[in-house]
Protein backbone atom coordinates (compact mmCIF):
# COMPACT_ATOMS: atom_id res chain seq x y z
CA UNK A 1 0.00 0.00 0.00
CA UNK A 2 0.78 3.44 -0.69
CA UNK A 3 2.96 5.43 1.88
CA UNK A 4 0.50 8.52 2.01
CA UNK A 5 -2.54 6.38 2.03
CA UNK A 6 -1.56 4.38 4.86
CA UNK A 7 -0.56 7.61 6.83
CA UNK A 8 -3.78 8.93 5.81
CA UNK A 9 -5.62 6.44 7.13
CA UNK A 10 -3.61 6.53 10.56
CA UNK A 11 -3.19 10.44 10.97
CA UNK A 12 -7.11 10.74 10.22
CA UNK A 13 -8.25 7.80 12.65
CA UNK A 14 -6.01 10.13 14.86
CA UNK A 15 -7.32 13.14 14.52
CA UNK A 16 -10.31 12.69 14.57
CA UNK A 17 -10.45 11.01 17.80
CA UNK A 18 -8.32 13.37 19.05
CA UNK A 19 -11.58 15.65 18.46
CA UNK A 20 -13.90 13.60 19.61
CA UNK A 21 -11.49 13.12 22.72
CA UNK A 22 -10.54 17.10 22.92
CA UNK A 23 -14.59 17.55 23.10
CA UNK A 24 -14.49 15.26 26.54
CA UNK A 25 -12.24 17.91 28.04
CA UNK A 26 -13.38 20.91 26.64
CA UNK A 27 -17.59 20.91 26.35
CA UNK A 28 -18.89 22.75 23.78
CA UNK A 29 -19.01 25.84 25.45
CA UNK A 30 -16.19 29.70 24.86
CA UNK A 31 -15.92 28.10 21.32
CA UNK A 32 -12.43 29.84 20.55
CA UNK A 33 -12.36 30.74 24.60
CA UNK A 34 -8.44 30.66 26.08
CA UNK A 35 -9.75 28.91 29.35
CA UNK A 36 -7.42 26.14 31.22
CA UNK A 37 -8.82 23.07 28.96
CA UNK A 38 -5.68 21.21 27.55
CA UNK A 39 -5.19 17.48 26.87
CA UNK A 40 -2.21 15.70 28.50
CA UNK A 41 -0.76 19.40 28.72
CA UNK A 42 -1.49 20.58 25.42
CA UNK A 43 -4.05 23.04 24.82
CA UNK A 44 -7.38 22.49 23.51
CA UNK A 45 -10.96 24.60 23.18
CA UNK A 46 -13.93 23.71 21.03
CA UNK A 47 -12.53 25.26 17.61
CA UNK A 48 -9.36 23.70 18.00
CA UNK A 49 -11.17 20.52 18.54
CA UNK A 50 -13.80 20.93 15.43
CA UNK A 51 -10.50 21.86 13.20
CA UNK A 52 -8.91 18.41 14.13
CA UNK A 53 -12.05 16.22 13.30
CA UNK A 54 -12.04 18.39 10.27
CA UNK A 55 -8.09 17.35 9.23
CA UNK A 56 -9.49 13.40 10.54
CA UNK A 57 -12.40 13.36 8.19
CA UNK A 58 -10.26 15.19 5.35
CA UNK A 59 -7.42 12.84 5.68
CA UNK A 60 -9.85 9.57 5.84
CA UNK A 61 -11.72 10.44 2.45
CA UNK A 62 -8.13 11.39 0.96
CA UNK A 63 -7.27 7.71 1.60
CA UNK A 64 -10.01 6.48 -0.26
CA UNK A 65 -9.00 8.85 -3.63
CA UNK A 66 -6.51 8.24 -6.31
CA UNK A 67 -3.10 8.31 -4.72
CA UNK A 68 -1.79 11.22 -6.16
CA UNK A 69 -4.69 12.64 -4.72
CA UNK A 70 -3.83 11.54 -1.74
CA UNK A 71 -0.14 12.59 -2.09
CA UNK A 72 -1.57 16.07 -2.67
CA UNK A 73 -3.76 16.28 -0.30
CA UNK A 74 -1.63 15.08 2.81
CA UNK A 75 1.57 17.13 1.52
CA UNK A 76 -0.68 20.47 1.42
CA UNK A 77 -2.25 18.87 5.10
CA UNK A 78 1.20 19.09 6.25
CA UNK A 79 2.19 22.09 5.15
CA UNK A 80 -0.88 23.74 6.89
CA UNK A 81 0.04 22.04 9.83
CA UNK A 82 3.91 23.78 9.75
CA UNK A 83 2.11 27.17 9.04
CA UNK A 84 0.15 26.59 12.09
CA UNK A 85 3.19 25.97 13.83
CA UNK A 86 5.21 28.98 12.75
CA UNK A 87 1.65 30.98 13.99
CA UNK A 88 2.19 29.52 17.22
CA UNK A 89 5.44 30.19 17.78
CA UNK A 90 4.66 34.09 16.66
CA UNK A 91 1.66 33.52 18.98
CA UNK A 92 -0.73 34.12 16.38
CA UNK A 93 -3.28 31.02 17.23
CA UNK A 94 -5.04 32.82 20.37
CA UNK A 95 -7.93 31.43 18.47
CA UNK A 96 -6.76 27.86 18.85
CA UNK A 97 -6.56 28.47 22.40
CA UNK A 98 -2.10 28.51 21.38
CA UNK A 99 -1.11 31.46 23.95
CA UNK A 100 2.38 30.46 24.21
CA UNK A 101 4.88 31.37 22.19
CA UNK A 102 6.67 28.00 23.12
CA UNK A 103 3.58 25.78 23.73
CA UNK A 104 4.17 22.20 23.89
CA UNK A 105 1.22 21.86 20.97
CA UNK A 106 3.30 24.14 18.42
CA UNK A 107 5.98 21.40 18.72
CA UNK A 108 3.52 18.42 18.07
CA UNK A 109 2.32 20.86 14.90
CA UNK A 110 5.43 20.29 13.74
CA UNK A 111 6.54 17.17 14.19
CA UNK A 112 3.04 16.23 12.60
CA UNK A 113 3.23 18.73 9.44
CA UNK A 114 6.79 17.10 8.87
CA UNK A 115 5.15 13.35 8.84
CA UNK A 116 2.70 14.25 6.67
CA UNK A 117 5.12 16.39 4.36
CA UNK A 118 7.43 13.35 4.60
CA UNK A 119 5.32 10.53 4.19
CA UNK A 120 3.08 12.29 1.22
CA UNK A 121 6.66 12.43 -0.71
CA UNK A 122 7.93 8.88 0.00
CA UNK A 123 3.67 7.52 -1.50
CA UNK A 124 4.54 10.36 -4.45
CA UNK A 125 7.77 8.11 -5.22
CA UNK A 126 6.27 4.68 -4.84
CA UNK A 127 3.97 5.96 -6.99
CA UNK A 128 7.00 7.37 -9.39
CA UNK A 129 8.45 4.36 -8.97
CA UNK A 130 5.68 2.30 -9.80
CA UNK A 131 4.61 4.50 -13.22
CA UNK A 132 8.02 3.84 -14.52
CA UNK A 133 8.23 0.06 -13.93
CA UNK A 134 4.86 0.14 -15.98
CA UNK A 135 6.18 2.59 -18.48
CA UNK A 136 9.10 0.64 -18.85
CA UNK A 137 6.88 -3.06 -19.36
CA UNK A 138 5.12 -1.78 -22.00
CA UNK A 139 7.77 -0.37 -23.86
CA UNK A 140 9.93 -4.03 -24.21
CA UNK A 141 6.12 -5.61 -24.94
Amino acid sequence: MNAAKLFAVAAGAGYLLLGVVGFAVTGFEGVVSDGPDGLIGFDLNPFHNVFHMVVGIGFLVASRLDETLTQGIIIGGGLVYIVATLLGFLNQLQILSIDDSIAPVSFLHLVSGSAAVIFGLIGARQTDAHFSRSTSRSARA
